[in-house]
């Protein structure tokens, strides 16, 4: 009986150290590491990491326009039905009230004809510092001075190789599967009723 009981409650120790791990780890090392957390917890649909993304309690209530721009991002990624996203790429455009502008270059992997194929996708974020950590800035917390820096910063980005580059593959994409971005936009509205 013993043997039987230490078995079970080995059993129940192990999977619950399994499913511990099992959340989506965040970084926040530098902006562009905490930007990558944030796109995977969206891909992940993982809010409590969302949260800690953006230095949120977990313990309070988040902020409604916070919420609903987790919430929308949420089914934006859940709509592409990607197995999950392949980062390119990550860097600082610029700063703008002393947060820095990221870019973040990464690829929705999905199956499309029995096909996985990748999506090619662009999100920028603003990120502060505090305490040595980074974290995301919520869009609601965006000050008309980081939108115009941003604008500028955005003019500059797509003149790159990099931008260029992200464009031909995405025009590459949409060419091979022309009902794609259709598709997505009918999920999208479906997942947001």
């Amino acid at each position: 009986m013993r043997k039987i009981r230490g078995l079970v409650l080995g059993t129940v120790f192990c999977t619950a150290i399994l499913f511990a791990g099992c959340g989506t780890k965040v970084s926040h090392k530098t902006p562009e590491a905490v930007v990558k957390s944030l796109i995977s917890a969206y891909q992940n649909q993982d809010g409590e990491a969302v949260k800690k993304c953006f230095g949120l309690d977990l313990d309070k209530k988040t902020d409604d326009a916070v919420q609903k721009e987790m919430n929308y991002n949420m089914k934006y990624f859940e709509a592409h039905e990607a197995d999950k996203v392949k980062f390119e790429k990550a860097d600082t455009l610029g700063t703008a009230d002393k947060k820095k502008l990221v870019y973040v270059w990464y690829n929705y992997e999905v199956e499309i004809k029995k096909e996985i194929q990748e999506v090619p996708a662009l999100s920028f974020y603003y990120v502060k510092e505090k305490d040595k950590k980074y974290y995301a800035v919520p869009a609601k917390d965006v000050t008309d001075e980081m939108s115009q820096a941003s604008r500028e910063n955005y003019q500059e980005f797509v003149k790159t190789e990099d931008y260029k580059k992200y464009e031909k593959e995405y025009e590459a994409f949409i060419r091979k599967n022309p009902k794609y971005e259709n598709s997505l936009q009918n999920k999208f509205k479906e997942l947001s009723r």
